[in-house]
C-alpha cells in the first residue's frame, strides 16, 4: 500500500524538470534502485506493524498518533535538514522540490496507516493504569534540552569520523553554508549551522513523546519502536540514487545509522526513566 500511494502521489506532484531528470536517470542507470527503494517502503511498513502491535490503542487514537510521530520525525525534520543543504545540487533540485517530497511522505502515510489499523489494530482500547506519565512543562524542557544536545554530539562524532574524512563528501557539500563553515573557514555561517543542528535533536525529542504513551510494554520495546522510527531516514540511503555520488550517499547511510542510533538508545532511555505506564 505505502509504495502504490508513493508512486501516484509522486506523480501527481509538480516537481522541478532538474529534479524529474534525476528520476529519469535512476530508471536508465540504476533500474536495480527501484528495487532497493522497496526495502526503505518495508522498513516504514515494519515500523507501523511493530508499534500498532505493542500498543494499547486503537482506532482514532491511535491513527493521530502514529500520523504525527511518524510524519514529523521521519519527513519533516528530514526536509528541513535538505533546506539547509539544497546548495549542494547547484540549483537542479529546489526548495519546492524537497517540500513535494515531504508531502508525498504525507500523502502514503495516510492510507497506509488507515488500512494496516484496520488489519491489525486492537480491536478494543485496552485500560491503562498510568503512574506519574504526565511530564510537567519544567521536565519536558529539561528532557528536550538534553535531546538537543545529545543529537549535536551524537551527529559531530560521526560526521566527523565518518563523513569528513573523505575528500568527496567534503567536495559535494563545499559550496553549502555549512560546508564553507566547517571546511571553507567561513564562519558567518557557524550560528546558524550549530542551531540547526541543535533544533533538530529538540524537535526529534519532542516529536516522539506521544510514543511514551503508546507503547508501554517494557523498555526493550520502546526502544526497538524508537529506533525503527529514528533510522528510517538513514534507511533510504540504501538505494542508488543520482542525486548523490555512491560514496555520499553511503556515507551518510553509515553516519545517519549510528548517529541516529545512539541518539535513540540514549534519549529513549531519558524518556523510560521519567515516566511508567503499566498496562492492564
Amino acid at each position: 500500500m505505502y509504495a502504490f500511494a508513493f508512486i501516484v502521489a509522486s506523480g501527481f506532484m509538480p516537481y522541478s524538470n532538474g529534479f524529474l531528470e534525476f528520476s529519469d536517470l535512476i530508471l536508465e542507470e540504476h533500474p536495480i534502485a527501484m528495487l532497493s527503494q522497496l526495502v526503505n517502503f518495508a522498513w516504514i511498513c515494519f515500523t507501523i506493524y511493530f508499534i500498532i502491535k505493542h500498543t494499547h490503542y486503537a482506532g482514532k487514537k491511535l491513527f493521530v498518533r502514529m500520523l504525527y510521530v511518524l510524519f514529523f520525525t521521519m519527513f519533516f525534520i528530514t526536509f528541513l535538514g535538505a533546506m539547509y543543504s539544497v546548495d549542494a545540487f547547484e540549483g537542479r533540485v529546489t526548495r519546492l522540490d524537497f517540500l513535494l517530497v515531504m508531502l508525498t511522505g504525507l500523502i502514503s502515510l495516510l492510507p497506509t496507516l488507515l488500512l494496516m489499523i484496520k488489519l491489525f489494530g486492537n480491536k478494543d482500547e485496552k485500560t491503562t493504569i498510568i503512574e506519574n506519565s504526565k511530564l510537567d512543562i519544567k521536565t519536558v524542557v529539561v528532557i528536550l534540552g538534553i535531546c538537543g544536545l545529545v543529537y549535536f554530539v551524537a551527529y559531530f562524532i560521526f560526521a566527523y569520523l565518518v563523513q569528513w574524512q573523505f575528500e568527496e563528501f567534503r567536495n559535494f557539500y563545499s559550496d553549502t553554508q555549512w560546508g564553507r563553515a566547517a571546511w571553507g573557514g567561513d564562519y558567518s555561517g557557524l550560528f546558524p549551522w550549530l542551531s540547526i543542528t541543535i533544533l533538530r535533536g529538540i524537535l526529534n525529542g519532542l516529536f516522539v513523546l506521544p510514543l511514551l504513551s503508546m507503547i508501554t510494554k517494557n523498555k526493550r520495546t520502546f526502544l526497538v519502536g524508537l529506533c525503527l522510527i529514528y533510522l528510517a531516514p538513514a534507511i533510504n540511503h540504501i538505494a542508488p540514487n543520482p542525486m548523490f555520488p555512491d560514496t555520499v550517499r553511503l556515507l551518510h547511510l553509515a553516519a545517519m545509522t549510528g548517529s541516529m542510533l545512539s541518539f535513540g538508545i540514549i534519549v529513549g532511555n531519558i524518556l523510560w526513566g521519567k515516566t511508567k505506564i503499566n498496562v492492564v
